[in-house]
C-alpha cells in the first residue's frame, strides 16, 4: 500500500478531480509535487473521510472541495460539526469568498475548504464551470432554453445546471468532451477570475508563504 500523502485534496468525484488537474496544468501549479487529489464518490464519503483523516499520522495539510448544494449554510455547518468533533476550535460562522484556510491546531493539520461554486452561493461544480463560459457565448442560454422546452424532465431540479453544461458541451467542436478536458480545449475560460481565485486558494493552502524570521 502506498504511503498516505502528507498533503491531500479531497473532492467529491472523478469529474471534480479532472477539473482540478486541468486548472492546475493551465496555471502551472504542479499538484503532483505539492499535493495528491483523491475522489471520494460523493459528499457523505468525503465527510466520513474527514472525520478520521486529521488523525492520520504524518498528514500536514487537507484540502476539501465540496458542492454547497441547495443550502450553503447547512453544508458549512455539516463540515464545521466534523471539524469540531476532531478538536478544531474557533471556526468561522460562514465560509470566506476566497476559500477557507484553517491553521494547524496542536497535532491537527492545516485544513482548507472550498465550497462550489464560489463559497457564497448555493450550487455545484457545474455552476462553477458555467461561470467559465464566455459571457457572449449564445449556446449556454440556448441550452437552458432547450431544457425548459423539454416535454418531460427526468432529472432533479438541482441538476438543471449539470444538464445545461453537458448540453452546452454536446454542441462544441468535439461533442461530449468531459468537464476537465473542456478546460484543456479552451471551451472554458481557465483565466476567468473565479478559476484564478480557486487556484490561488490551492496555492495558499498547499504552498504557504514561509514565515518571516524572528528578529
Amino acid at each position: 500500500m502506498p504511503p498516505k500523502p502528507e498533503r491531500i485534496l479531497l473532492v467529491e468525484g472523478a469529474e471534480d478531480r479532472e477539473v482540478v488537474y486541468h486548472l492546475c496544468n493551465h496555471h502551472k501549479l504542479d499538484n503532483k509535487q505539492h499535493f495528491a487529489v483523491e475522489a471520494k464518490d460523493g459528499y457523505e464519503r468525503l465527510r466520513d473521510d474527514l472525520k478520521v483523516r486529521p488523525r492520520v499520522p504524518g498528514v500536514k495539510t487537507i484540502g476539501v472541495v465540496v458542492d454547497a448544494d441547495e443550502d450553503l449554510a447547512h453544508r458549512w455547518q455539516s463540515l464545521r460539526d466534523v471539524l469540531e468533533h476532531s478538536g478544531y476550535t474557533q471556526l468561522p460562522g460562514q465560509p470566506e469568498a476566497a476559500g477557507m484556510i484553517i491553521p494547524a491546531q496542536g497535532t491537527l493539520p492545516r485544513i482548507g475548504i472550498w465550497m462550489m461554486p464560489d463559497n457564497q452561493l448555493t450550487g455545484i461544480l457545474e455552476d462553477f464551470l458555467q461561470q467559465l463560459v464566455t459571457q457572449e457565448d449564445p449556446l449556454l442560454p440556448a441550452a437552458f432554453t432547450a431544457l425548459d422546452a423539454l416535454p418531460e424532465r427526468r432529472f432533479k431540479p438541482t441538476y438543471r445546471s449539470k444538464a445545461a453544461i453537458h448540453t452546452w458541451l454536446a454542441w462544441q467542436q468535439e461533442p461530449g468532451t468531459p468537464l476537465g478536458q473542456a478546460v484543456a480545449k479552451h471551451y472554458l475560460q481557465a483565466n476567468h477570475e473565479l478559476a484564478q481565485r480557486f487556484v490561488t486558494w490551492m496555492r495558499r493552502l498547499f504552498i504557504p508563504a514561509p514565515e518571516a524570521p524572528t528578529p
